[in-house]
């Protein structure tokens, strides 16, 4: 019996610089860079509360805070204190 090859299930590999070439396939999306400042902006704002939290500065954190959304502030606290602990301190929020 010979077995049945579904195209549906077919994956194909290729390397990045030659997406083109391969007519039909588009495997690696076009970059889109409309959420690259957004990206870029809540980077910087991660870095300026870590900052405040490895100083001990509770206050400005907890107004830092409420410049992200509310459902990633759980997450930062999270990883805030975590950061915070690798240093040997606690932070309280």
């Amino acid at each position: 019996m010979e077995k049945k090859r579904s195209k549906k299930y077919e994956l194909r590999f290729e390397v990045a610089s030659e997406r083109n070439k391969i007519p039909g396939y588009t495997l690696i999306p076009k970059h889109d860079r409309s959420a690259e400042a957004q990206h870029m902006t809540e980077h910087e704002a991660l870095q300026v509360i870590q900052r405040y939290a490895l100083r001990g500065d509770i206050e400005a954190v907890k107004r830092q805070l409420l410049e992200f959304p509310e459902y990633k502030r759980g997450d930062l606290k999270k990883m805030l204190k975590a950061s915070v602990a690798a240093h040997g301190r606690v932070l309280e929020l």
